[in-house]
């Protein structure tokens, strides 16, 4: 039997995304796309920071990126800072660009490797637009044709869950996904184990041949499919609650997502159009929730009432489950420090439509599912746990506990590497770059022993001179872009309110 329709249940962002790539993707077999409100989630927050991924699915979804600014109250993200993370008085940028120009193919920042190797030590941001332009409180797009400084560099968002959330929904209808009646009540099973239909609360029920499920970390779908086997990340990463909240507007921000090493975890400040949010993400072993969320008012006495959001981080062994496909966090649950929440289900949507199954009996194309997803999940899981890893380990209780246990083969086995020669190996399914692999390492403190030899022989034939030019070509470009805030509000202006 092939497949024409698909429920979507969950109640946030991503059940919306998901409705609308599925009806665009299958709108030549006029799939019928319904999304069923499974209610508030204990991961529900106030806002979030994405990766620049985010713009790749708003042009898929035919978003024009003026208009969702204008109407949701987002800005721009060009970068994270880290303060804190190695100690006091310690300050690094992750930004979303390249580090300087390539060397007759060796990355530039093997050049600052070398001079810091050497007693010159440079910061990357000196040779990085997207940081220069952060540093300033500058934001313009990219230009230019992709091999110029002006285009070296991308970004993300900063966004409000609610605003965010209601503009998605606009999208979809507009699009053609239908909405259930009534939120999900309960859901039924055949008499091979899949799911058969979704029970409603007002008594009616919605059948389809296949399911979604964005239910957050409760995995309503999944989770009636019967218990499932998981992948517990909490001795590594035991960061699992998160107070937000809205804050008065940053004069001046930055397109920066500022984030605080604390006692208990890190607080985090983000800028919106009009206002911005905070927040404190916390390990409940060593702070009650009463004390996180004193330590987020002292941080942020304007704060508007708080919100909880609770997560464990893990992920499963089975994201594709007989007739059942998780995304987000029903499927991997994971602290938002680097962002990636949304990017990460948004690789399982687009795989999900790449192996869309032509009948309901779909065991091959799940085993594939399962398997890079597995990959694309452990990735990320090894990219956010780098930031407690690297560097001059922080004091503390909390910190201690960070290190305490053996990190992932995979990660021991790539920063042994690049202590070793400087050498970041990327292996398949990885979010994050070489470059930004780099940013953190660096930023953090880590030097490698030494470099490679055929990239000192490189390095030996660069001028000083061309590396000053550039120093100050990037410092120039940073300075002529606007202020960060006023390039967000030219959005809100009458002209960003055409149709989309």
């Amino acid at each position: 039997m092939s497949i024409r329709s698909v429920a979507v249940a969950g109640s946030g962002p991503m059940v919306w995304i998901a409705a609308s790539a599925l009806r665009r993707a299958f709108q030549h077999l006029q799939l019928d796309v319904c999304v069923v409100d499974t209610g508030a989630t204990r991961d529900a927050r106030i806002g979030r920071w994405t990766l620049p991924s985010q713009r790749g699915i708003h042009g898929l979804l035919g978003i024009a990126e003026p208009h969702f600014v204008q109407q949701t109250g987002a800005s721009f993200k060009l970068a994270s800072e880290h303060v804190g993370w190695q100690g006091e008085g310690s300050r690094f940028l992750h930004a979303h660009g390249e580090i300087g120009v390539d060397i007759g193919g060796t990355p530039f920042y093997k050049f600052l490797q070398r001079e810091t190797l050497a007693g010159r030590a440079e910061r990357p941001e000196s040779f990085s637009l997207a940081a220069a332009a952060a540093s300033l409180g500058r934001f313009a797009r990219p230009a230019g044709d992709g091999k110029s400084l002006a285009s070296s560099f991308t970004y993300g968002f900063h966004l409000e869950d609610v605003p965010f959330t209601q503009y998605l929904q606009a999208h979809a209808r507009r699009l053609g996904v239908r909405e259930a009646a009534a939120p999900l009540a309960e859901v039924e099973l055949d008499e091979a184990g899949a799911i058969r239909a979704l029970r409603l609360a007002d008594g009616g029920v919605l059948q389809a041949d296949y399911f979604v499920d964005c239910s957050g970390p409760e995995a309503r779908l999944l989770n009636a499919l019967g218990p499932a086997a998981r992948d517990d990340w909490s001795d590594w990463l035991p960061c699992d609650r998160m107070w937000s909240a809205l804050a008065p507007a940053i004069s001046h921000p930055p397109a920066v997502t500022r984030i605080v090493a604390g006692e208990s975890g890190w607080s985090w400040r983000a800028p919106l159009a009009n206002a911005s949010m905070a927040g404190y993400v916390y390990s409940s072993r060593f702070a009650s929730d009463d004390a996180a969320r004193a330590t987020l008012q002292r941080r942020e006495p304007s704060c508007s009432p708080s919100l909880l959001t609770h997560f464990s981080a893990g992920r499963r062994r089975q994201f594709w489950w007989r007739n059942c496909v998780g995304l987000g966090a029903a499927a991997v649950e994971l602290e938002p420090l680097v962002g990636a929440d949304l990017h990460l289900a948004q690789i399982g949507l687009a795989l999900f439509i790449e192996l869309f199954p032509l009948r309901r009996s779909s065991d091959v194309e799940a085993a594939e599912y399962n398997r890079l997803m597995a990959e694309n999940a452990d990735a990320l899981r090894d990219f956010t746990l780098a930031h407690y890893r690297a560097g001059a380990p922080r004091a503390g209780e909390f910190w201690a506990m960070t290190r305490a246990s053996a990190p992932p083969a995979r990660l021991a086995e790539k920063l042994e590497l690049y202590g070793a020669s400087g050498r970041i190996n990327l292996l398949d399914h990885e979010t994050f770059e070489e470059t930004d692999w780099a940013w953190i390492l660096m930023g953090a403190g880590c030097m490698p022993a030494t470099l490679e030899l055929q990239i000192l022989l490189r390095l030996a034939k660069l001028p000083a001179q061309q590396v000053n030019a550039l120093r100050a070509q990037i410092q120039q470009l940073a300075a002529s872009m606007p202020p960060h805030i006023e390039f967000v509000r030219r959005q809100a202006g009458p002209a960003a309110g055409g149709a989309h």
